[in-house]
């Protein structure tokens, strides 16, 4: 019968070693920071609500907004484990929920989500992808309580960088400045809970 020696079983045992020493490195190098892109689901959120005070944002109990987020502000986009999430907007500070909304997150995906008028909320799936060369992308989003009514957003000329119509109507409603860059992605959202206070935001998402 053939025998191995010790010294050979030292090796084999070294070379397993080694490699299992390898496979660790390479899975602690993706679990850094939160688990690597393709591992995570990203979420940028934003406080449309008039008059609302800062809002902290929870995804199921844990809040994952590193600041309050003020009203017609954004925040960076907020790495988070993909999957089913109840998300809760709370007044920065507090327990009680304002608004919650469920959300289905997909690795290497990127959402926006919407705290607005009256406790409500909102959630988009944004495309990453980028614009065609010397063109930048815009989303339109209308979160005015306001508005109840359809609307129409068009492209203007001079400083102003487009125009809110309530559709059917030739009547600018709100005037859009924009400064917009080739290469980039933007939403464009208006907010406002009276006819006087409807204003618009731009949000640069990429």
């Amino acid at each position: 019968m053939k025998t191995i020696s010790n010294s050979k079983k030292l090796r084999s045992l070294s070379l397993f070693v080694f490699s299992f020493i390898l496979v660790s490195l390479a899975l602690t190098s993706c679990m850094k920071d939160g688990g690597s892109t393709s591992l995570s689901a990203f979420v940028q959120v934003t406080n449309s609500a008039e008059g609302s005070v800062p809002q902290d944002f929870y995804l199921d109990s844990a809040k994952v907004s590193t600041s309050a987020v003020a009203y017609g502000s954004s925040s960076d986009y907020l790495k988070t484990t993909p999957g089913n999430h109840l998300a809760k907007f709370k007044n920065s500070g507090t327990a009680n929920a304002n608004a919650s909304l469920s959300l289905s997150l997909q690795a290497g995906q990127y959402y926006s989500v919407f705290y607005a008028d009256g406790n409500a909320s909102a959630s988009f799936q944004d495309d990453r992808t980028a614009p065609q060369a010397g063109k930048a992308r815009v989303r339109f989003v209308n979160l005015s309580s306001a508005l109840s009514s359809t609307v129409d957003f068009a492209a203007a000329g001079g400083a102003t960088a487009f125009s809110l119509y309530l559709s059917g109507s030739s009547s600018v409603l709100v005037s859009i400045p924009a400064t917009l860059q080739a290469g980039h992605i933007y939403t464009v959202y208006v907010s406002g809970a009276t006819s006087t206070t409807i204003t618009s935001h731009v949000v640069t998402e990429k």
